[in-house]
């Protein structure tokens, strides 16, 4: 397939001191508005320099870090095609969801949906492995996520934070690892500034972690595991409670 006609003004000579990451941004979110479909060539590296008025060295490097996360592929002789979104790196998701200043509120129930499910089974398997040790770390980042005094991220951090704790006290490490990657997915400069737009407060899981502490220690394992899925389900939306409520 041949490249795309795109307008000239679609792309902007980059500011930044590191050229090469403000093209790939402005490439991969073209690609992100429908501009350049699954199966398209982007334009030629001297086609590229152009329009972005820089090297195309800097445009080389550009590819290489769309390439990097699946979403072109390079072919000598062939060019750089578009790849369909769904093969690329869960290190879109984030810029997927905010970009151009816009929430997609969408894309966010759907990763909701997903991690909600993953962290439910982990949770399930924590809560017969937990420790008294375990429950005194919980309730010291429970009261980080409780105090108003410290700044929003400071407590979305430690609601981050309780979701690795809980992979932790599985022993299993690939939960440890799954917790890790998502940790750093919802700490990432997109959804941190979905989290400022819609102006969420941590403080939501404040109760619900105190209900389940509660429960672990009177012995009630199961209803303890209740409370953790509705915890990982606020936790899932990226500290996004729950959009439906935040919206009405």
């Amino acid at each position: 397939m041949t490249a795309r006609v795109i307008h000239a003004r679609l792309f902007q000579p980059p500011t930044r001191r590191r050229l090469h990451e403000e093209v790939a941004e402005q490439l991969r979110d073209a690609i992100f508005e429908g501009h350049y479909r699954p199966g398209d060539k982007l334009p030629p590296e001297r086609e590229l320099a152009q329009q972005f008025r820089v090297n195309r060295t800097s445009i080389r490097e550009a590819i290489k870090l769309l390439e990097s996360t699946g979403l072109v592929k390079v072919r000598q002789g062939d060019g750089v095609t578009v790849q369909p979104l769904v093969e690329g790196s869960l290190d879109l998701i984030g810029p997927m969801i905010f970009r151009g200043g816009r929430v997609d509120l969408g894309l966010l129930r759907e990763m909701q949906e997903v991690v909600s499910v993953l962290l439910y089974e982990m949770a399930r398997v924590a809560v017969d492995r937990v420790t008294p040790a375990h429950l005194d770390e919980l309730k010291r980042l429970r009261a980080v996520l409780a105090d108003t005094a410290l700044g929003r991220e400071d407590r979305f951090e430690a609601a981050r934070a309780i979701m690795v704790l809980i992979a932790d006290i599985t022993g299993n490490r690939v939960w440890q690892m799954v917790a890790r990657r998502l940790r750093a997915l919802l700490a990432s400069p997109p959804l941190r500034q979905t989290r400022e737009r819609l102006e969420l407060d941590p403080g939501r899981l404040v109760g619900v972690i105190d209900a389940c502490v509660a429960a672990i220690e009177a012995g009630k394992p199961r209803e303890a595991v209740a409370r953790l899925r509705e915890a990982f389900r606020m936790l899932g939306e990226s500290g996004v409670a729950t959009l439906v409520a935040a919206n009405q």
